[in-house]
């Protein structure tokens, strides 16, 4: 199968942001095809630029819009990393899912960060694992790897599992390497795929790199710029 991974330049304009996936998307052919967290929304903190309605009016709906009419034009499934998603008064970090004009799934962030809670987003409280031709999919996005019990049920249970991460403070301690994703593949014998994005922080360059991690080790890693890559995987 054929997974395409883009690691995003955050143009600074969700607008921008929006048009620049759209057209990755409807070039690449592949069976899948996964963005970052949050890569419609410029910087890292957006706090500081928007209320959570704001967010969602600016870039969270024109994403969901978007997602859903690239998919008309792209073969696969679409992992649409993250976008801010309203549900009646309340705001959510959501990996939405599409093929082919379908919904297919939806997962919200079960373990928002402290900084996405005081903007006002709720945790959410399901899983979402998929069947597809290729085997099961499941979905993380960013500081749920952190958890144990919650990486291990979605781990456990998935043949590929798609981890969108997002721009983070600069001050955070830097990892190398990618000890978490590797320890998901190895103990539960799954190939997972590392969705990063490129931008700038407070005034520093931020490039946490996209990968795939299979039990074998590490298959891919981007460099430190945008990328679209197109991988050959077998599960």
């Amino acid at each position: 199968m054929k997974v395409a991974i883009y690691q995003m330049l955050d143009r600074g304009d969700p607008e921008e942001n929006l048009k620049a996936a759209f057209e990755a998307i409807i070039r690449t052919e592949a069976d899948f095809l996964v963005l970052p967290e949050f890569f419609s929304i410029p910087g890292g903190d957006f706090r500081r630029r928007w209320t959570i309605e704001e967010a969602y009016e600016e870039a969270g709906r024109p994403a969901l819009e978007m997602l859903r009419r690239a998919s008309l034009r792209f073969p696969g499934y679409i992992i649409g990393g993250s976008v801010i998603e309203k549900e009646g008064g309340d705001f959510y970090n959501t990996c939405f899912v599409f093929r082919r004009g379908e919904l297919i799934t939806r997962y919200r962030k079960r373990h928002p960060t402290p900084e996405e809670k005081a903007l006002g987003i709720r945790e959410g409280r399901e899983g979402a694992i998929f069947p597809t031709p290729f085997g099961r999919v499941g979905i993380l996005i960013c500081a749920d790897c952190l958890f144990e019990r919650t990486r291990d049920e979605i781990a456990s249970r998935s043949d590929l599992l798609f981890l969108p991460i997002s721009l983070t403070d600069p001050r955070h301690p830097r990892t190398e390497g990618h000890p978490i994703s590797r320890k998901m593949a190895e103990e539960h014998d799954v190939v997972v795929v590392k969705a990063s994005r490129i931008g700038i922080f407070e005034g520093r360059k931020i490039a946490a790199r996209s990968a795939v991690i299979a039990p074998q080790g590490v298959l891919y890693e981007a460099g430190e710029e945008e990328e679209l890559a197109l991988l050959e995987i077998r599960l």
